[in-house]
């Protein structure tokens, strides 16, 4: 007959029932990191889609950082079409732009707009002593740009913030 040791049903009995429950406790596991994980990812895409600030503590930062200055909003006035000859190498040239003056107060745009002819007889003297050769360079352009601008505020008298505050070509045709 048979012998208890050979048999050992006991023993098969406990690990079968020891590798039941590691069977479990590893499937408990899997599923409790699968939580963690789906529970991080939606925590984490929350965190990024719903701004991950505080508005208390948003509030708090504005407050800290010292306040710029009020944007101000630009001004412009058209000074329309200048065409200016002037002699180049024994030839006569011409210049033919559009200008349009930029200022952040009404007050200097209003003083521009009622002295209109004093702003652009002082344009037309100063594109009529220009240099050929310089103006077909950006940095002759810009250096005419430049004067125009102290132009403009000697014809008007202004200095600082009621004075204008740049000079635009709209357009610029040598020939």
């Amino acid at each position: 007959m048979a012998r208890n040791d050979d048999l050992n049903l006991n023993r098969n009995g406990e690990e079968a029932q020891a590798k039941s429950a590691g069977g479990k406790g590893k499937l408990l596991l899997w599923v409790v990191l699968a939580v963690l994980l789906l529970g991080g990812g939606a925590g984490g895409a929350w965190f990024f889609l719903a701004g991950g600030e505080d508005p208390a503590a948003a509030e708090t930062a504005a407050e800290a950082e010292p306040e710029e200055e009020e944007e101000r909003e630009a001004l412009y006035l058209d000074l329309g079409r200048f065409l200016v000859n002037f002699d180049y190498k024994g030839g006569i040239r011409y210049v033919q732009t559009e200008m349009e003056l930029m200022a952040y107060s009404q007050d200097a745009i209003d003083r521009a707009e009622r002295n209109r002819p004093a702003v652009r007889n002082e344009v037309i003297m100063l594109l009529s002593g220009q240099d050929f050769d310089a103006l077909r360079t950006v940095e002759g352009k810009e250096q005419l740009r430049s004067d125009a601008l102290a132009a403009v505020n000697k014809a008007l008298g202004a200095s600082g913030k009621d004075a204008v505050q740049e000079v635009y070509f709209t357009a610029f045709v040598l020939q």
